[in-house]
C-alpha cells in the first residue's frame, strides 16, 4: 500500500496528521508525503558533470484536486536513476511554503540536504484556474547543498515580456513570469556556475510575439549583476514551441537565436536537440517524440553554455514520460493512480558537463 499523507482543501484549514496549517499557508502549499522508497539514487560525485532536471511542476498536483495529478511520480522516478539531482529547476511552484515542503521531501528521500532559491516567496494571485491550489505561481531553483554552495542570489529576478496593444514588448505583470537565477560554487568540480529558472507568458498573454526579446534577455541575464561562471544553465517552460509544426524542422526565430548548434547568437546547447541530432534518427521526428505538453508541443527546455562561448557536452538526455513516472511509483510503493500524471508537463533530464 502506498504511504501517502493526503489532505483536502475544505473549509479554512488543511489538517495533516494533527498539524493544522493557517489559511495563508494552505494557499498553494504542498501536501507532504512519506516515501516508502526501496531504491535511492546515488549522489553524483563526478566533477565532470551535473545531474539536471527541469519541470513545470503545476503546483504539485494531488489526485483529489480540481485539476488532479500525482506529483510524487517524478520524485519516485528520480529515486530510481543512477544519480540523484544536483540541480532541479522548477516552474509554477506556489510559494516558499511549498518549495520548503518539496526540498524537505527530497532531503528526506535522498538523505542529504536540498535547498532552494525562489523568485517570490509570496507571489501575487494569478490566473484563477483549477481552484485555489493553482492561484499562486512562481519559479525556483532547487540544488543539492552538499555539492553546490550558493554564492550569489541578489538581483536575481527579471520579468519576461509580453506584447501590448501598440505592438511593443513591455514587461509582463504576472508573478508566474518572473524568472530567477542563482550562482553557485561546485565544491566537487571547484568551478562556478549560474542557473536560471524561466517561465514565459502564454499565447493568451501575448507572450509568443515577444519570444525573440525574451531569448535575448535570458542570454544577457546569465552574466549580468555579477553572475556568470564556467557553466551557465537556463531551463524552463517557455510557452512557445521550438518549431512551427510538430515533428518538423521549421525552427522559430527565437529558438534559432538560442541554439548554438543552429548557429544561434546566444550559443546555448539544447539538451534534447543535441540528443536528437546525434541519434541518427530523423531530427524532426525525434524532437516530436520529446514533446513536453499536450502530446505534440515541446515548450520545456534545458539550455547550457560555457563562459568561453563554447557549448558543453550534454549526455543522458531524456524526456520523462508519464508512464515512466507511474511505473516508478509502483516500483517504489507497490501502488499508483495510472490515471494521474505527475504534471501537465513532461520533465527533461540531462547530465550537463563542464
Amino acid at each position: 500500500m502506498k504511504k501517502r499523507i493526503m489532505g483536502t482543501l475544505s473549509g479554512t484549514a488543511l489538517v495533516l496528521t494533527g498539524l493544522t496549517l493557517s489559511p495563508q499557508a494552505v494557499a498553494g502549499s504542498a501536501v507532504p508525503a512519506v516515501s516508502a522508497a526501496s531504491t535511492v539514487a546515488a549522489p553524483n560525485d563526478n566533477p565532470g558533470f551535473l545531474q539536471v532536471y527541469d519541470d513545470n511542476v503545476e503546483n504539485l498536483p494531488t489526485v483529489d484536486l480540481q485539476c488532479p495529478g500525482d506529483w510524487q511520480d517524478l520524485v519516485y522516478y528520480m529515486q530510481l536513476q543512477e544519480y540523484r539531482p544536483d540541480v532541479y529547476v522548477v516552474q509554477q511552484i506556489s510559494n516558499q511554503t511549498q518549495l520548503d515542503a518539496l526540498t524537505k521531501r527530497l532531503s528526506d528521500d535522498f538523505g542529504e540536504k536540498y535547498s532552494g532559491v525562489i523568485a517570490e516567496a509570496n507571489p501575487a494571485i494569478g490566473p484563477k484556474e483549477c481552484g485555489a491550489p493553482k492561484y499562486y505561481q512562481t519559479n525556483a531553483i532547487i540544488y543539492r547543498a552538499s555539492r553546490l554552495e550558493l554564492t550569489l542570489s541578489t538581483n536575481r529576478t527579471w520579468q519576461a515580456q509580453a506584447q501590448d496593444s501598440s505592438g511593443g514588448c513591455p514587461n509582463n505583470t504576472q508573478a508566474r513570469t518572473k524568472a530567477v537565477k542563482a550562482m553557485f560554487h561546485d565544491k566537487v568540480a571547484n568551478k562556478d556556475l549560474t542557473v536560471a529558472s524561466v517561465h514565459w507568458p502564454t499565447a493568451a498573454s501575448d507572450g509568443p510575439p515577444c519570444a525573440t526579446q525574451n531569448a535575448a534577455e535570458v542570454s544577457a541575464e546569465m552574466t549580468e549583476d555579477g553572475y556568470g561562471g564556467t557553466l551557465q544553465i537556463a531551463a524552463g517552460d517557455l510557452n512557445y514551441t521550438d518549431t512551427a509544426t510538430s515533428g518538423g524542422t521549421d525552427f522559430r526565430t527565437w529558438y534559432k537565436s538560442m541554439n548554438g548548434d543552429l548557429g544561434g547568437t546566444y550559443g546555448f546547447r539544447d539538451a534534447i536537440y543535441a540528443k536528437c541530432a546525434a541519434s541518427g534518427d530523423p531530427l524532426g521526428g525525434c524532437l516530436g517524440d520529446n514533446w513536453t505538453i499536450s502530446s505534440t508541443r515541446r515548450i520545456d527546455f534545458v539550455f547550457a553554455r560555457n563562459a568561453d562561448g563554447s557549448m558543453p557536452a550534454i549526455s543522458a538526455q531524456h524526456t520523462v514520460t508519464f508512464d515512466e513516472g507511474d511505473a516508478a511509483d509502483v516500483t517504489q510503493t507497490g501502488d499508483d493512480r495510472t490515471d494521474r500524471n505527475y504534471s501537465d508537463h513532461r520533465a527533461v533530464m540531462a547530465q550537463v558537463h563542464y
